[in-house]
């Protein structure tokens, strides 16, 4: 099969309804006629969440070294980072904040004076989670290239741009995709939108994900199919319940995924 493959381009509000930047690496082939499975990146493809919790570990160090409760900073930070989504979104600004926040009311309640050097320490570890590479699922590539050849395949990631550049570069994944979209929030209407931009049924569609609320609900929504892979989330992504359905199926492994679509 042969692809030519575009160079990187950015791609700024060309899909009507669609409120996010996009970045896509596109390959020019046959088949735009084919299915389409859309999967989600984090924790789906490659592992993120563990890597917050590396940088959680550290920022509760440099807050245990100055004296303070570490299991009620983290109680804290788990609490504090959920309720900053209304503030910052999924922006890379959001944990370090929240991990700085969940200092200054540990020490508060405690009656420590903030220190400004402590506060900067734990922002900097809180930080540390966009610098790290994230690890892809062992079974990602072989999984793709299994599809490839009977779907248009397309990579819909959520939240700051740069980061999530730097996670698809990372994966080694991208020349796989056909389509590749960053987005600041997946929505039902960002589904349908971009879909619709595909020019395809939404019923021939798969959406294939670790988040309920993120991926597996939008897509029932908007009448695609699912496959739910469970994983380690943070809370935010437990926020809704799984819409159960005949269109919706549990996988306990990504490397399921051809067999339950085929």
């Amino acid at each position: 099969m042969s692809n030519v493959l575009t160079s990187e381009i950015t791609w700024d509000a060309d899909i009507e309804g669609v409120d996010a930047t996009f970045v896509s690496r596109r390959i020019d082939r046959q088949g735009r006629h084919l299915p389409v499975v859309i999967f989600d990146g984090d924790d789906t493809l490659w592992a993120t969440e563990h890597l917050y919790d590396d940088a959680r570990k550290s920022a509760a160090d440099v807050v245990e070294s100055a004296g303070l409760p570490r299991n009620e900073w983290w109680r804290e930070q788990l609490d504090v980072d959920v309720k900053n989504v209304s503030r910052f979104g999924l922006s890379a600004e959001r944990f370090p904040t929240s991990c700085v926040e969940a200092y200054r009311n540990v020490a508060a309640r405690n009656g420590a004076e903030t220190q400004s050097d402590i506060a900067d320490r734990v922002w900097r570890a809180g930080a540390s989670v966009f610098e790290a590479k994230a690890p892809v699922n062992a079974a990602a590539q072989g999984v793709m290239r299994k599809l490839r050849p009977e779907f248009r395949l397309v990579l819909l990631t959520q939240g700051d741009p740069r980061v999530q550049r730097k996670r698809v570069n990372d994966s080694g994944l991208a020349e796989l995709f056909d389509e590749i979209l960053i987005v600041a929030r997946k929505s039902p209407a960002v589904l349908a939108a971009i879909l619709d931009e595909l020019s395809i049924p939404h019923n021939r569609c798969w959406m294939v994900g670790n988040s309920v609320p993120s991926d597996i609900n939008p897509a029932v929504a908007v009448g695609m199919r699912a496959i739910w892979i469970d994983a380690h989330v943070w809370q935010h992504e437990r926020r809704e319940d799984l819409v159960a359905g005949e269109g919706v199926t549990i996988a306990s492994n990504l490397k399921d995924v051809p067999s339950i679509i085929a």
